[in-house]
């Protein structure tokens, strides 16, 4: 690559939310001596998507108090009709947006939990600064250069980034934000809006490894690390494309910003990139005027959009282990203001949708008329109390854990009961990944690493074939337990070229292919 492209697309990257960590070195990215270390996935393959509601939700006309006659009078034009709302619990007098519809069958069937009044004490009603609170975890006087989740990352794996993982632990979307994925180390992901796009951005002009010796001078030092940023673009480029490609979708998504978000999502996690924290955006809640209409769409988007996703994943047997929850940096007044919106408020709901979830109503409706003394929603959940229910209930987090990356033991909720871990992960369905890293080098004892799940105890063999359909190579003829197995090919021997792993069990027989390179 010509030094003037590489600085083009170094400050291009940098733009995008590529960020290398200084100790990356030529190879630690793929090389089977440093990548990745240790033979499990250490988030069991759970997987979070945060759905960020940019600008300040209207919780008040989210989950819809459509029987409160406060709610009425002080919301002449905005209030919705009870005969408006999606009426989930009449008893209770709650409702949800009529643009939320989609969401009602998962409701129905126990998948979605609403949190009621969710905050924290004392909400900073910032933009900028109540944003930095929900993703860093903190509070209000508490000033929190990392994100939660990346702290997670760190802690659950605590050789990165010296032993980097071949795919990102974050794939952040849409958000021009540097704490979510900002560890105490290094930053644990990417931001990436279009796999392709990213692809083509790195991969150009990538001319491959160097093979000059580098002089033992300061700049000597600055250019390894000019080509290890390079190369490690290109490989978690090339790894996020692979799983683009690999991945399929089943459903039609909305034709909105956050439909294509997680139309790309389902589609990388089809895929098997192997990312446990994604990261997406929904602009444009900050309803200070004419909310009514804008509102409707965005709440259209987001239960739609939802409700693909939730579909999508259904259908190819991997919504089990994949929890999606809604966020926003504050909620709105109680009353409407004189542009017929709302202004910037404190509690708000949150939804906490998937598979494993104890679905329900957690809280009870806002009292409309018992506020804080800025007129002002009360708190009824801590929103650390939600974090700290996924990262022990979803990831399988002990609380010593949870609590050192929260800053402070807050509590769960019940709306999880399912506690996972590597050891008690029983997948819902036949499994077999895409291999990755795709293609792999076959020198320096390099090693393909083959990863299937069982939903039931089953005998299993793979093999490798080339592509004339000869077998080349018999790697596990056995019984394996119901659960998530990985196992090993070093292909000493093998030409450079494109094999195909076979699967094959009594119930189930799928190919992969590996591409290996000299």
């Amino acid at each position: 690559m010509k030094r003037r492209d590489f600085l083009r697309r170094t400050l291009q990257l940098s733009a995008a939310g590529l960020i290398v960590p200084p100790c990356l070195r030529m190879g630690s990215v793929l090389n089977p001596e440093t990548a990745f270390a240790g033979t499990t996935d250490p988030f069991a393959g759970q997987i979070l998507i945060i759905i960020n509601l940019s600008g300040g939700n209207d919780g008040i006309n989210t989950v819809v108090p459509y029987n409160d006659g406060t709610y009425h009078s002080v919301r002449p034009t905005l209030a919705l009709d009870p005969s408006e709302v999606v009426q989930i619990e009449p008893g209770l007098g709650t409702g949800l947006h009529p643009g939320l519809q989609g969401l009602e069958s998962l409701y129905d069937l126990g998948k979605l939990a609403i949190i009621q009044g969710v905050g924290y004490p004392e909400m900073n009603l910032s933009h900028f600064r109540g944003t930095d609170i929900w993703f860093s975890g903190s509070s209000t006087d508490d000033v929190i250069e990392t994100g939660w989740m990346a702290r997670f990352i760190e802690e659950t794996y605590p050789d990165y980034p010296s032993y980097p993982p071949p795919g990102p632990f974050g794939l952040q979307q849409s958000l021009a934000h540097r704490i979510p994925l900002q560890g105490d180390r290094s930053v644990t992901g990417v931001v990436v809006d279009n796999p392709s796009t990213f692809f083509d951005l790195v991969n150009g002009n990538y001319s491959g490894d160097f093979d000059d010796e580098l002089p033992d001078t300061r700049g000597g030092d600055e250019l390894s690390y000019i080509r290890d940023v390079d190369k490690a673009s290109f490989e978690y480029a090339a790894a996020i494309q692979a799983a683009s490609e690999a991945g399929t979708n089943t459903v039609v998504y909305p034709n909105t910003t956050l439909g294509g978000q997680l139309e790309i999502v389902s589609r990388l996690i089809s895929g098997s990139l192997g990312t446990p924290l994604y990261l997406t955006a929904e602009y444009g809640f900050d309803t200070h005027a004419d909310q009514l209409g804008g509102h409707a769409a965005l709440m259209a988007s987001v239960g739609g959009s939802i409700r693909a996703f939730m579909d999508d994943l259904t259908n190819q047997g991997l919504s089990d282990r994949v929890l999606v929850i809604t966020q926003s940096e504050f909620g709105r007044r109680v009353e409407e203001n004189g542009g017929f919106g709302t202004d910037h408020g404190t509690a708000a709901p949150m939804f906490v949708v998937g598979d494993q979830v104890n679905g329900g109503m957690y809280g009870t409706n806002p009292n409309l008329t018992n506020l804080d003394p800025n007129n002002n929603l009360l708190i009824q959940n801590d929103y650390r109390s939600v974090y700290g229910t996924i990262l022990q209930r979803h990831f399988g987090a002990s609380q010593t854990s949870t609590q050192d990356v929260l800053f402070g033991d807050y509590g769960t909720i019940d709306f999880m009961s399912q506690v996972t871990s590597v050891d008690d992960y029983v997948p819902q369905a036949d499994r077999l990944y895409a291999i990755h890293p795709n293609p792999q080098s076959v020198s320096g004892g390099s090693k393909v690493r083959i990863r299937f799940d069982l939903a039931r105890d089953a005998d299993v063999r793979v093999d490798v074939f080339d592509m004339q359909g000869r077998r080349r190579q018999a790697l596990a003829d056995q019984l394996h337990a119901a659960g998530r197995h990985q196992i090993e090919w070093r292909p000493d021997g093998f030409a450079a070229g494109t094999y195909v792993i076979r699967l094959s069990s009594p119930r189930f027989e799928k190919n992969v292919k590996a591409v290996l390179l000299p």
